[in-house]
């Protein structure tokens, strides 16, 4: 049992540590909100794509074509999302159900996700998470654009101009031409990826306030369930029966496990009169995330899956 919670611990803890630093230097004055809205900035639109470009780049294509694990994402992500709206016709207000699903299902797969995903497995499993990430974040844009029904937005540009989607497509062409890329190319590359996690994850937790928990509390806790317990308990079985094992198991599960995007809120906040519901849903699934994910591994260690 120690050996599993150690385990378990090394793929959580830094990720929770982080996030108190976040809390911590918010708190403190070190940080503020234009920092966090300028360094979330720049994560997103260049050491992330520099994350996932150099990452998917440097491993063969034979490595990272795992069809089954990608068409499994895809296709789980799109009959959670079914689930989640079937749930909230009985139980949430028609003017919140779009944030409330958007809140159950889109996962911070970019930073937390591959965060999980590198600490369990190190740079062996990394270019495969990013593809994964990268077909589910094709689906998250579409699927929250439908499920929060603005008008006349086109969800194609979205996508196409998504530096995170234009990475994954670079690097795959990288990949599979095989094209060496000069060495001061990669140092510099990888500089710039080797800031990501923790300058998104200290921005995430300086973002995190206990007044975020307090407004709307039967939709963000339901919402935090679904997204950190059923979700993530309804794949993972489901991945088990179809016989996923050992690293893609895990994958898939800390995938699943991913506390709410960031990026929900302001998708939210842009189409709907319910901004704060998804800042709630954020704070809360974000903050109880480590210590169920922790939770979630000891127990597929213990069964003998992972």
């Amino acid at each position: 049992m120690f050996a599993q919670f150690t385990f378990a611990l090394n793929i959580t803890a830094p990720i929770l540590i982080l996030l108190t630093l976040g809390i911590f230097f918010r708190r403190t004055g070190f940080i503020d909100q234009h920092f966090i809205n300028i360094a979330n900035s720049f994560v997103f639109n260049i050491t992330l794509p520099c994350l996932l470009f150099f990452s998917i780049a440097s491993t063969p294509l034979t490595r990272t074509g795992n069809i089954p694990l990608f068409l499994f994402g895809v296709l789980f992500t799109l009959a959670i999302t079914l689930l989640f709206w079937l749930i909230s016709l009985g139980v949430i207000a028609a003017d919140k159900r779009g944030v409330f699903i958007q809140g159950a299902f889109r996962g911070n797969l970019g930073i937390i996700g591959i965060a999980l995903v590198f600490n369990a497995y190190g740079t062996e499993m990394l270019a495969i998470a990013s593809l994964y990430m990268a077909f589910i974040a094709m689906l998250d844009n579409p699927l929250s654009i439908l499920i929060l029904k603005p008008k006349g937005h086109r969800p194609y540009k979205s996508i196409l101009s998504n530096p995170i989607i234009i990475a994954v497509f670079l690097g795959l062409v990288c990949s599979a031409w095989q094209v060496s890329l000069p060495v001061f190319i990669k140092q510099s590359g990888q500089y710039l990826a080797q800031m990501t996690l923790p300058l998104a994850l200290i921005c995430i937790g300086g973002s995190l306030y206990w007044k975020n928990f307090q407004n709307h509390p039967g939709d963000v806790i339901l919402a935090t369930v679904c997204k950190l317990i059923l979700m993530p308990f309804l794949g993972t079985s489901l991945a088990i029966y179809l016989g996923f094992r050992d690293q893609e198991l895990g994958l898939i599960y800390l995938m699943l496990s991913s506390p709410t995007a960031v990026s929900s809120y302001i998708m939210a906040k842009k189409l709907t009169a319910h901004g704060t519901i998804a800042a709630e849903i954020i704070a809360l699934s974000t903050a109880s995330s480590t210590l169920i994910i922790t939770v979630g591994l000891i127990l597929l260690q213990t069964t003998g899956y992972l």
